[in-house]
């Protein structure tokens, strides 16, 4: 991890804040889905697309959402992503400890915002899941126009923080959408969060960030 403290801090959302949330998707889906089991399924096909997205495979997030049921055992996978309109306003599950690992990096003074690929709704999300207060700003790849990886996306947030790339870090789940975006960007840090030690060993990885150390 870099040496020197950042000016500030930009954060993907899912997988990095929040999670679908297991019991609205159990109503949704009309069968019960495990938090725990979610949880590995999640950053799993998140590897796994990463990985596929780097070797030069056309795999979207469509193909994420059908790899995510189908390791969750739901039945017709290819079809659980419409029943839940494509995970549409399910984004609100914090995971644990990421408001409180917020509030003490913003204690050092270190400033923080969200850069995340979505569908207009990831600032709702946010706050539906009790975070949204808790940054400078929420950048939505919908209202910007362009996603991660590509680095207009990390430079638009920097831009608005009136900061050079060499003075933030960006944290995310992705090698392929976030480190690889951010570094591209010329971030001093990239971080990815991978709870299951899924990512390639030359990357910088926290199992939280709850584990980020500044």
């Amino acid at each position: 991890m870099a040496t020197h403290r950042p000016t500030a801090v930009l954060f993907d959302a899912g997988g990095t804040l929040i999670l679908q949330d297991p019991k609205e998707m159990s109503v949704r889906l009309g069968s019960p889905i495990d938090a725990v089991e979610a949880h590995r399924a999640h950053y799993v096909a998140m590897a796994e697309l990463s990985d596929g997205r780097i070797n030069g495979q056309p795999l979207d997030w469509d193909w994420w959402l059908e790899r995510y049921f189908d390791l969750l055992g739901v039945p017709e996978p290819h079809l659980a992503g419409s029943r839940i309109a494509r995970g549409y306003g399910l984004w609100s599950h914090p995971l644990e400890g990421v408001a409180e690992a917020i509030e003490a990096i913003r204690r050092k003074g270190i400033r923080v915002a969200v850069v995340s690929n979505s569908d207009g709704s990831v600032t709702e999300s946010l706050a539906r899941a009790g975070l949204a207060d808790l940054f400078e700003f929420v950048l939505d790849s919908h209202d910007v126009g362009v996603s991660k990886p590509d680095p207009r996306i990390f430079l638009a947030a920097l831009e608005l923080m009136e900061l050079d790339p060499s003075q933030a870090w960006y944290v995310g789940d992705s090698v392929f959408h976030d480190v690889n975006g951010a570094l591209a960007a010329s971030m001093a840090a990239a971080v990815l969060v991978d709870p299951y030690a899924l990512g390639p060993d030359d990357v910088v990885k926290v199992s939280s960030v709850t584990e980020l150390v500044f």
